[in-house]
């Protein structure tokens, strides 16, 4: 489709704006009515955008847990690094190899995975090291941080004077 502007005249530019929209939704609807094959690929690039594997991340008055799904991952291969007070680095890497020299074979969907992976995770609040924990059960990691406490500050007792209404200072150098 293509929109075709007069000098200076608006008169057609609603229809024709109301026409591209109306293209693009249904072009929109052809493509996600298609298959179910298009919102597979979507789910499925999902954890491979954001660090290959999934983490939740759950905040209490008092601290920060993290638990993240590795499926196939020894403890060993398992790395967790505080960065700074609010990011956490997770980093994996799988010893599984997925063959790439069996010529006969004719892969239609290959998703496990292979390799590395690393996901660095931004806190909602400041930690702090100490009493940091972690652990590790059938390819789960639970991590423990607590929440940094701010110090609420030092009050300051605001003296009180009274002055009698009309008297000022006297000065002692004259002002002109």
């Amino acid at each position: 489709m293509s929109i075709k502007f007069s000098p200076f005249s608006f008169g057609t530019l609603g229809s024709e704006l109301d026409t591209l929209f109306s293209e693009m939704e249904e072009r929109a609807e052809n493509l996600a009515s298609r298959s179910e094959s298009f919102k597979t690929m979507a789910k499925n690039a999902v954890p491979r955008i954001t660090g290959d594997f999934h983490v939740d991340l759950c905040e209490t008055p008092v601290e920060i847990i993290i638990t993240c799904d590795l499926p196939g991952v020894e403890k060993e291969d398992v790395s967790v690094k505080l960065l700074n007070e609010t990011s956490l680095q997770i980093k994996t890497k799988s010893n599984s190899e997925v063959s790439n020299t069996d010529v006969s074979r004719i892969y239609h969907l290959r998703e496990r995975r292979s390799g590395a992976g690393e996901r660095v995770i931004r806190l909602p609040a400041e930690v702090i090291t100490e009493g940091a924990k972690a652990s590790f059960k059938n390819g789960i990691v639970e991590i423990t941080l607590h929440k940094s406490v701010k110090d609420p500050g030092m009050p300051i007792e605001i003296e009180y004077h009274q002055t009698l209404q009309g008297h000022y200072p006297t000065p002692t150098k004259p002002f002109f």
